[in-house]
């Protein structure tokens, strides 16, 4: 993929590399046309996300929702199995993915909606009709 200046000349990565080593959150990567790319850290971003949130619910309190467009197919999969009363080592098992991996999709799904627990997510995501209404069986097994 080619961007604006086709391709960047060959020292440019080695100082971005060098930013990002020393410890910078956010780099800006202007074209010869004006027009820029903003690179933010992860951590950065989750604080404006936050930040974000915060204004919105201040102002408009009555419709202080996080800001969610959908999942991804597998934040959706993993979620329904959390709902399924599956534990993260099950849940890995079951889609041949490292316990890892389903701990990044479950703590980016908790950061979608809002909440601090993973069956917290489940029932946000119900309200919110982006997974089927189910047996809340499995989910109050797990909270008790």
């Amino acid at each position: 993929m080619h961007g604006t200046d086709e391709v960047l000349d060959d020292a440019w990565w080695p100082r971005v590399l060098d930013s990002i080593a020393a410890g910078d959150h956010r780099m800006y990567i202007q074209a010869r046309d004006g027009g820029r790319v903003v690179v933010l850290a992860e951590s950065e971003l989750q604080q404006l996300e936050a930040e974000l949130h915060r204004l919105r619910g201040q102002l408009s309190p009555e419709r202080a929702t996080p800001a969610i467009n959908r999942l991804t197919a597998r934040e959706a999969e993993t979620l329904q199995l959390v709902a399924e009363g599956l534990s993260g080592t099950q849940i890995a098992e079951r889609l041949q993915r490292s316990s890892h991996t389903v701990a990044q999709h479950l703590a980016t799904v908790r950061r979608k909606y809002g909440v601090r627990s993973s069956v917290a997510a489940v029932e946000a995501a119900r309200r919110a009709g982006h997974l089927p209404p189910g047996e809340e069986d499995h989910l109050q097994q797990r909270t008790q």
